[in-house]
């Protein structure tokens, strides 16, 4: 399944665009006698115009990106023809090269949603989040600092202390994005988070932990 694949390989932000249904896909058969197949993408306009004005902003990362074949998609009509491997009935190994039409599509799309996550990971420091962290998603948050704390003094209370100011300050979707960049060395290189990690620094000094 197309979706599955790029759910599972592509930035948090292109879930949260599925989960509002403001991107869709959709395959359908060609030509059965050469397994050859065709999806159908639509992307939120409002997620194209950002992306591309992420890109512009930074010219010499436009131009390296280009040259490697990276192109970013112009359009919210996005569509790929390319065959399925007869055995397997996956996708065709070299139809999921940078050179096919499918290869590009996912490498596009991909980019896309990495910048626009990148983008929404970098937390203004005087925001204000109103809206109350899922309780399922708040005790995964704690989990993880008492894991990376374990050596404070009354972990467990200070860790509730730290989730409890996090979300005064950062929506859950936000976090999200952060713990995204967080776990991804190439994210954490384009200085996405810093803001955050200044913001998560004062909190942790006054919640009292200690690594």
């Amino acid at each position: 399944n197309e979706m599955n694949y790029m759910l599972g390989r592509i930035p948090p932000a292109f879930a949260d665009a599925v989960a509002d249904k403001t991107v869709s896909l959709k395959a359908f058969a060609v030509d059965a006698e050469t397994c050859s197949a065709k999806i159908e993408m639509l992307v939120p306009e409002q997620d194209v115009k950002e992306a591309n004005q992420i890109l512009a902003r930074d010219p010499a990362k436009k131009i390296i990106l280009f040259s490697q074949g990276y192109t970013l998609p112009e359009t919210t009509q996005l569509s790929a023809l390319f065959k399925l491997d007869e055995k397997t009935l996956q996708v065709a190994h070299e139809d999921t090269l940078h050179s096919a039409e499918l290869g590009k599509l996912r490498a596009s799309v991909e980019m896309m949603y990495a910048m626009i996550t990148q983008a929404r990971a970098d937390i203004d420091p005087m925001s204000r989040n109103s809206v109350a962290w899922g309780k399922e998603f708040a005790q995964q948050q704690i989990a993880h600092c008492n894991k990376t704390f374990s050596n404070s003094a009354n972990v467990a209370t200070a860790c509730e202390c730290q989730v409890t100011k996090l979300a005064e300050v950062v929506s859950e979707k936000q976090m999200r994005y952060v713990d995204y960049i967080n776990s991804n060395p190439y994210a954490q290189g384009t200085g996405s988070g810093k803001n955050f990690a200044e913001i998560k620094r004062n909190i942790d000094a006054s919640c009292g932990l200690r690594k």
